[in-house]
């Protein structure tokens, strides 16, 4: 049965239309890394399969499959955060490897690439599926560097060999019965396939084999499970096991030993770790996914090689699936020497095969990025003219991630959808005629694309867990990238690294009560939330991300409903109101950022001044402090001078802010905080007694003092408490900063108010 169904498999091809040798040199590059993009419409969501003669773009990543046979000895694991490439290649490296046709893969090539007919014995035949889908899969690889590089390697394993491609996303529920049943239905599905396609080989002559009828029995048994609870529900723990054992043993015996593809291994590992269960349900569920991958990977005589891929590098030798013989590819060098010495550009040249190929296959390189836009200035010529300018933008923006020994690497999501954007917005406004006028039309096209595709519930889990923990930690790492970002205050500044004492993350044991900020940073590592500076510290590795940070912090602190809130006002919105003399927002702000707080029976002045700093601190990188009439939205703009000294005679919080004639520095702000006892929450008289008693104090001790250079000013007192807030201000302004104070209604005029707006 062997010989027969691969026969069958492999049988004919279409004549699928060639290029001459000088034609495909001509789109090889001359020197680096080998790099070939072909089409010249640049869109977000491109599968493998999107093909060429739709005009869209598509970068070249073939040599994935010669680099994953040549390195991986056995089994290969690659943890990448979400939208790096992992299923394109997966696909990728299944439309070339599996002797199966693979239809449901192909229902985005259109059967205009290939003949409808074919000759056979003289005769026009009408061409079977199977032909039509190994045509195809010829058409998708005709021009490929894999092929033109290493023709006799694409001959020697093109559609070869068994695959089995297991998809784990579906692998989660809400009941460890329902995980169960969902965990199933990933191993049937790819079951029922291998199923469907040796039966329809079968003649009457043949009955079906042994290994076929047990694994028809295996599926007709998950198709019957409904747990009523988790208790019955263990009982079935080995029946994903078995039904794998004897998927693999059929797959085995009717076609050869197999390439075993198990994309997003770690989804189960993730929802086990977030999920309401008991500690012996959890327990049970790890116990099934221990068996699985055993049985997967270690006892497996039919696995001829095999690729896991996910987001997070899960222990498994520490869960003991006795998985200890897989290749890691890290985005995380483990060594010293892997960064500062073996680390490649990711613009170096590698030879087209080994590790370096499947590595450099993920993310990409800049050489890709020069090439796609040189592809998009075929329909937009400025983007040609102005290269240099869109290439440094896209490189603040979307650059910096290492895998293995390749540092200096795109986020392909974000790339792809910046330069979509920017097509779109130059086919929609007139040709640009100077730098000035592409830079703002660059500037418009980047934003944070990534964060849309989607968000890692492990994050979220510990920063509503550890707010406190989180937001000293997301201070830092902001601060950080800010300083570092910022040339002009860097000498006045010093970056602060962020040492990282950890490469694991631990999703296998479960200390609930405990927070690790190394658990964290490792965590935000893999998630792509952060990146490598040196071989010991971590840091925020681009503007993109940078700003994904700004709404971490600022959930945070204020909570995330008033976070979106935040992100969504005005530029200004803020110092537009306190130029006005007017702290509604402010107050509104304050009392949405305390409101997170937990345990407020024990918090005194000191606690609420912090949490309202890093309210004001997360809003300002909103742009509410920052003067409209700023080009861009900066921290530099805010100069907090003094947060958290109360209770020892001086101001609790005081900063410097652009003045209303738009100089730095020229419009300072105290903060005196007063507290409200719970037993005096609802005493609202008290509560302006308390706020007027913090505006003469600021008044009586001379706080201005700290605004040193301002000729602007805004005195406010905050009573506040346990969800409760009442503040009062007053505005000054002097001619000089040698002139007295004295007392103004606003600091702008009618006319400057609307320019606000």
């Amino acid at each position: 049965m062997h010989e027969r169904a691969v026969c069958k498999l492999s049988a004919s091809f279409a004549r699928v239309p060639m290029r001459t040798p000088e034609k495909l040199f001509q789109l090889l590059r001359p020197s680096g890394s080998p790099t070939r993009v072909s089409g010249s419409k640049v869109v977000a969501d491109v599968n493998f399969t999107d093909a060429d003669y739709r005009g869209l773009c598509r970068v070249d990543k073939s040599l994935v499959c010669k680099g994953f046979w040549e390195s991986v000895e056995r089994v290969a694991r690659v943890c990448l955060p979400r939208r790096s490439g992992k299923t394109y290649n997966m696909t990728q490296m299944l439309l070339f490897f599996s002797m199966l046709p693979e239809a449901e893969n192909l229902d985005r090539v259109s059967d205009s690439v290939i003949d409808d007919m074919s000759l056979e014995d003289g005769q026009v035949t009408e061409m079977t599926l199977a032909e039509k889908c190994r045509a195809k899969r010829e058409w998708l690889f005709r021009d490929s560097l894999l092929k033109s590089m290493d023709p006799q390697f694409y001959e020697t394993h093109f559609m070869k060999y068994p695959v089995l491609n297991i998809s784990l996303s579906r692998a989660k529920g809400d009941t460890l019965g329902k995980f169960i049943i969902n965990l199933c239905g990933c191993l049937a599905a790819v079951a029922e396939k291998w199923l469907q396609e040796y039966e329809a080989s079968l003649t009457i002559k043949f009955s079906p084999c042994v290994e076929a009828i047990k694994l028809r029995k295996f599926i007709a048994k998950f198709e019957d499970l409904n747990f009523e609870a988790d208790s019955f529900a263990i009982g079935y723990s080995n029946l994903i096991q078995n039904m794998f054992e004897s998927l693999s043993a059929f797959v085995a015996s009717q076609f050869g030993r197999y390439i075993l593809l198990v994309d997003e291994y770690d989804i189960p590992f993730i929802s086990i770790h977030l999920a309401d269960w008991d500690i012996k349900s959890k327990k049970a569920a790890q116990g099934i996914m221990k068996l699985l991958l055993q049985t997967m990977f270690k006892d497996n005589i039919h696995l001829r090689k095999g690729l896991l891929t996910g987001v997070f590098e899960i222990p498994l030798t520490e869960l003991g699936s006795g998985a200890n013989n897989i290749k890691e590819i890290r985005m995380i060098p483990t060594e010293e020497s892997d960064i500062q010495s073996s680390i490649l550009s990711a613009s170096s040249p590698h030879s087209g095969g080994g590790l370096d190929a499947l590595t450099d296959s993920f993310w990409f390189n800049a050489k890709e990025v020069e090439l796609m836009l040189d592809q998009s200035a075929k329909t937009h010529p400025s983007i040609s003219t102005y290269k240099p300018c869109i290439m440094a933008t896209i490189k603040d923006w979307y650059n910096g991630y290492y895998i293995g020994r390749f540092r200096g690497k795109y986020n392909p999501w974000s790339v792809s959808s910046f330069i979509e954007t920017l097509c779109n917005t130059l086919g929609q406004t007139p040709a640009p005629h100077s730098a000035e006028q592409m830079r703002a039309i660059t500037q418009s096209a980047a934003r944070a694309f990534w964060v849309t595709t989607g968000t890692t519930g492990l994050i979220e889990a510990q920063i509503d867990k550890y707010r406190g923990q989180f937001v000293h930690l997301a201070k830092r790492l902001l601060s950080d990238y800010e300083i570092f970002k910022n040339p002009e205050g860097r000498s006045s500044r010093s970056p602060a690294p962020v040492p990282l004492v950890a490469t694991r993350l631990n999703l296998i044991n479960y200390d609930g009560d405990r927070f690790s900020e190394p658990g964290l940073l490792t965590l935000c590592l893999y998630a792509g939330y952060l990146t490598r500076r040196e071989s010991t510290s971590v840091c925020i590795p681009n503007h993109e991300v940078y700003q994904v940070w700004l709404q971490l912090f600022a959930r945070a602190v204020m909570g995330s409903e008033m976070a979106d809130s935040s992100a969504n006002y005005m530029r200004g919105a803020l110092l537009q109101e306190l130029f006005c003399g007017s702290t509604e927002l402010l107050s509104t702000l304050a009392i949405s950022s305390h409101g997170v707080l937990s345990n407020h029976n024990t918090y005194k002045e000191k606690d609420y001044a912090n949490h309202v700093a890093n309210t004001l601190m997360a809003v300002s990188r909103f742009g509410m402090l920052t003067h409209p009439d700023q080009r861009a939205v900066s921290i530099s703009h805010v100069v907090p001078i003094r947060e958290g000294h109360t209770g020892i005679g001086r101001c609790d919080y005081a900063m410097r802010l652009f003045g209303s004639d738009n100089q730095p520095n020229r419009f300072g702000v105290i903060i005196e905080f007063k507290l409200i006892e719970n037993h005096r929450r609802d005493d609202s008289r008290y509560h302006e007694r308390l706020a007027a008693e913090g505006l003469r104090q600021i008044s009586e001790k001379n706080y201005d003092s700290f605004l040193l250079g301002c000729l602007e000013r805004m005195d406010v007192s905050m009573a506040i408490g346990n969800n409760v807030v009442h503040s009062t201000c007053q505005l000054y302004r002097r001619e000089s900063v040698d002139s007295p104070w004295y007392p103004v209604d606003s600091l702008v005029d009618d006319q400057s108010i609307k320019s606000f707006v």
